[in-house]
């Protein structure tokens, strides 16, 4: 537990972290004349907050803090993985957004500009946040932080207390599993792969007509004096898109695989008796989430030329022939 939350998840946050400040300046640099943008900010601010919780809850796995006379060790179930949790899911519904908007891109590209404006971007990231957030209430309320006197110890520290009676405790526990638990996660997931899917067989199409037709760009058949509508800037941001949720995917598996397999064995739960297990199996999940929020930097720089001439400007970074880059 220490060696994987205490070392390499918190390196991997702490990377993270630092990439996810640099790409809110990058996209706010840009500003969000390409529309994208303010979904993708959306994205990495998520993405931030998810880190920020995660690098909190791996402070708990490291002797040290563990050991602190301050807080008890179960403190950052409620104060970092659970918010944590969270931003994750927020994460995984503006990815699905994000895939379902280059999906209409790439089948219907004249009508993408209406149906996806610049204020359906902002009112789609603030539904995501606010209902994402809302369905985590009933867990709030059913547990708290509060000054806890240890007689054994003769000491008082901030730590994890019950608000509800049992009966009271069962019903919001049973609410929040089905909901934050199973409904949002897997329901997120399945969109994020059948929109996927959907977008990697349209682009093998796309990319099998302009073979077809010609090496420059592709315009729509059913309006032959319609501008342009597809170009190779548009097919790039596709394959990033594809490349993110690609990635969301592999990494957000495990944790639906883990809210699943509490409804088949009720006694796998952090509470109950598989505590230790249901703990191994979250600090790996936690991980490849982590690893999830992190990578995005690489492959906006990696895929994105507009990004890499903001980010290279932001650094003042020229590109030499070796491929390597200087600081001017």
């Amino acid at each position: 537990m220490f060696i994987i939350q205490g070392i390499i998840c918190q390196a991997i946050t702490v990377l993270g972290i630092f990439g996810n400040i640099i790409n809110c300046i990058v996209f706010v640099k840009q500003g969000f004349s390409d529309n994208i943008n303010v979904s993708l900010l959306g994205l990495t601010i998520s993405d931030l907050c998810s880190l920020i919780c995660i690098m909190w809850t791996s402070l708990f796995f490291i002797p040290v803090a563990r050991d602190t006379d301050l807080f008890s060790s179960d403190v950052h179930v409620l104060s970092g993985t659970l918010p944590h949790i969270i931003f994750t899911r927020i994460t995984g519904w503006i990815t699905a957004f994000i895939s379902l908007e280059r999906c209409v891109c790439v089948i219907k590209p004249l009508k993408v500009k209406t149906m996806f404006t610049r204020k359906r971007h902002f009112n789609a990231m603030i539904v995501i946040y606010a209902v994402t957030i809302a369905s985590a209430i009933p867990a709030y309320v059913s547990i708290g932080l509060e000054w806890t006197f240890f007689p054994a110890e003769n000491k008082s520290r901030i730590s994890l207390i019950q608000r509800l009676d049992e009966n009271g405790r069962k019903v919001t526990d049973a609410l929040t599993h089905a909901v934050s638990g199973v409904l949002i996660p897997v329901s997120c997931v399945v969109s994020v792969v059948v929109l996927t899917t959907i977008l990697v067989v349209q682009l093998n199409k796309t990319a099998a007509w302009r073979k077809s037709v010609s090496p420059g760009v592709i315009r729509d058949t059913q309006q032959p004096n319609a501008k342009v509508v597809i170009n190779n800037k548009e097919m790039k941001i596709a394959k990033m898109v594809v490349i993110m949720s690609l990635i969301f995917i592999a990494s957000f598996f495990p944790a639906a695989g883990i809210f699943l397999t509490e409804i088949v064995e009720p006694t796998f739960n952090y509470d109950k008796l598989n505590r230790r297990l249901v703990f191994v199996t979250l600090s790996v999940s936690f991980t490849l989430e982590v690893i999830n929020s992190s990578v995005n930097t690489f492959v906006y720089f990696r895929m994105s030329t507009k990004y890499r001439e903001t980010f290279l400007k932001l650094f003042r970074l020229n590109r030499l022939p070796n491929g390597y880059y200087r600081n001017d």
